[in-house]
């Protein structure tokens, strides 16, 4: 597999030039299997942005749940394939929807409400093998993400942008499903994993 190839190599690089050592392995590992998921992900996402013709709208979808999703965190795929399966669902087929489809205006004033509602709620959500143990850091999460979105909020209303509108729609709903404690139950990953830690 591509994948294992690209990472076994790279960390045979990183080791014998004495950049990681065994104790630092197991980081630079988790760290090269992101940026190869990540720069595979983009490229095939991208691709078919620009032959579906929906370039501009998946990379807006991008920038701003990716921007956001790094202050609220939630859940992760469990396995690859879904990790696949989800991210063009949501950068693909949701650009494509919003593209073709007009929301009502009752959907996304009700979207924007319940996703700042959750936003209060649960965010930031950790995971058991990233926990937030830090108390400050989860509050400046919080706060950092609320602003952003609030910003975003006034922002599209402000251009009286119907699309801006409609992907700041999209991510509060995936976001939302990210951070859902019933989401965690459902694919049975532990929630607020932090407990369990001392700060």
């Amino acid at each position: 597999m591509l994948k294992e190839v690209f990472v076994n190599n790279s960390l045979s690089y990183l080791k014998n030039n004495n950049v990681c050592n065994s104790n630092q392995e197991k980081i630079f590992k988790y760290t090269l299997e992101s940026l190869y998921s990540f720069f595979t992900k983009s490229f095939v996402i991208l691709l078919l942005a620009l032959i579906l013709k929906t370039f501009r709208f998946t990379c807006c979808t991008l920038l701003l749940y990716s921007i956001l999703r790094g202050f609220t965190f939630g859940i992760h795929a469990t396995k690859n394939i879904y990790c696949w399966i989800i991210s063009l669902t949501v950068y693909i087929v949701c650009p494509f929807i919003i593209k073709y489809y007009q929301f009502p205006s009752l959907f996304i004033y009700a979207t924007f409400i319940i996703g700042v509602l959750f936003l209060l709620l649960w965010a930031p959500a950790d995971t058991k093998s990233r926990p937030l143990i830090s108390k400050k850091k989860r509050i400046i999460n919080k706060f950092i993400s609320l602003t952003l979105i609030t910003i975003l909020i006034f922002l599209s209303f402000l251009l009286n942008n119907q699309n801006l509108k409609e992907i700041i729609s999209i991510i509060l709903i995936l976001n939302s499903i990210c951070i859902c404690p019933i989401t965690y139950f459902i694919f049975k990953q532990p929630y607020r994993n932090y407990r369990f830690y001392k700060s």
